[in-house]
């Protein structure tokens, strides 16, 4: 019994622990009930740095102001994430809401997407072919709250989601994409603790698109 419990523990240690990595992000897309989207976004503060270092190599990271740095964690996001739906539609990130902290939250009102989504690319850029970043992505419409779709280094970074009767679900075949039963149950609670805690309602700085 006192191993059980242990084990019991440590894995409950690991969730938290996860919760806060800097190689696990959650990503919500959200529609209110005037069919306005918005773009949610949550990762720990180290996640963002280490991917603006990545791609600002030549920026001296610790010499920026608070406000320096959270201007450049909107526009990297802004940058470097693809919304493309229905087939001709492009969804374009505008204001960006920011909260810093250990986890740091950013919300974008989001223009150019149609009210009712049938398909939906994702594509996250600025990642190296080597990275082990996990974002885990979902979308709240209307109508539905699909599941959780894993965007990583094994499907490039992109991922093709659509709608069939009426539930959100990925697009083809993904036989080679399911992790491990039990990292990706971690990955769902996770999403579900950082889901909860963005959609809290929380004075955030605002910057203009």
């Amino acid at each position: 019994m006192k191993k059980i419990i242990f084990g019991l523990l440590t894995c409950l240690c690991s969730l938290f622990a996860s919760a806060h990595s800097s190689q696990i992000a959650t990503m919500t897309l959200a529609q209110d009930q005037e069919n306005n989207w918005t773009l949610h976004i949550s990762s720990s503060f180290n996640g963002f740095r280490s991917q603006l270092i990545q791609n600002y190599p030549d920026l001296q990271m610790d010499a920026l102001s608070a406000d320096e740095f959270q201007k450049l964690v909107i526009t990297y996001v802004k940058d470097n994430i693809l919304l493309k739906a229905n087939s001709d539609f492009t969804g374009e990130l505008k204001e960006g809401a920011i909260k810093m902290g250990h986890q740091t939250d950013l919300k974008f009102r989001v223009v150019g997407l149609p009210s009712a989504l049938t398909t939906l690319q994702v594509k996250l850029k600025g990642f190296k072919q080597n990275s082990k970043h996990n974002t885990v992505f979902k979308i709240i419409d209307q109508a539905d709250s699909s599941e959780n779709f894993v965007i990583k280094k094994d499907n490039q970074f992109t991922v093709q989601v659509e709608k069939i009767n009426g539930h959100f679900q990925t697009k083809g075949e993904e036989s080679n994409l399911f992790w491990p039963f039990i990292s990706l149950n971690i990955l769902v609670v996770v999403s579900s603790i950082m889901i909860v805690k963005i959609f809290k309602p929380e004075k955030s700085e605002l910057s203009p698109a």
